[in-house]
């Protein structure tokens, strides 16, 4: 499937759905253009973002959490903004609210390596709770679930690719032009553009 053919494909799912299709955004790059990150780079990630949320909800667990993810060879795959927020000793109120809506990045990253199988649309805001279900268990060995991540096939990946880009600029056009997107969660549909932009390389580094 070229780009064109997937953009097309994409608006054609957005008018299914009565959203408003915005034509002047171009299509993505080439399938063959694109170099996805490893599922083990994805493994890592979901796993750190997820100690993360756990130190911002419970900051007593913080010298546990930074001693096992040194344990793991984690910590320094930690992004910069990251590690300031592991060492602080009290998040403010923003922090966590940007921290748990990481909540919907840890999710698309879990389906993007095939530990779950279920992207919802319209997307509805997943539980931590069901996040946890899908990991190891809480401050054990996570060997075997970063070497046993497998990336789903980057056909899928880049059609998920598309429809959050789109979704996210749809936003962007209906507050310019005064429009009402009440079917979707504009914070869900952020994160998951955001996440799925560091999958497909779009973003090099998480931070970016």
């Amino acid at each position: 499937m070229t780009a064109s053919e997937r953009k097309k494909l994409t608006e054609n799912f957005l008018s299914s759905h009565g959203l408003p299709v915005f034509d002047n955004w171009p299509p993505l790059e080439e399938e063959n253009d694109i170099t996805l990150k490893t599922p083990q780079e994805i493994a890592e990630r979901i796993l750190i973002l997820s100690y993360l949320n756990c130190t911002a909800f419970d900051p007593g667990l913080r010298n546990k959490i930074i001693g096992f993810l040194h344990e793991e060879g984690l910590w320094d795959k930690i992004s910069l903004q990251e590690k300031l927020l592991f060492e602080k000793s009290e998040f403010n109120d923003d922090e966590i609210a940007i921290i748990a809506w990481r909540a919907e990045s840890i999710w698309i990253l879990l389906w993007s390596i095939n530990k779950s199988n279920q992207l919802n649309f319209p997307p509805e805001e997943v539980n931590f709770n069901t996040i946890f279900e899908h990991l190891p268990p809480f401050l054990n060995n996570a060997e075997d679930f970063i070497t046993s991540a497998t990336l789903r096939h980057a056909t899928e990946i880049l059609d998920q690719a598309d429809l959050l880009f789109r979704l996210n600029w749809t936003f962007y056009q209906a507050h310019t032009n005064n429009l009402d997107i009440p079917e979707l969660n504009q914070g869900i549909v952020f994160e998951r553009y955001f996440a799925i932009n560091w999958v497909i390389n779009f973003r090099k580094t998480w931070d970016e």
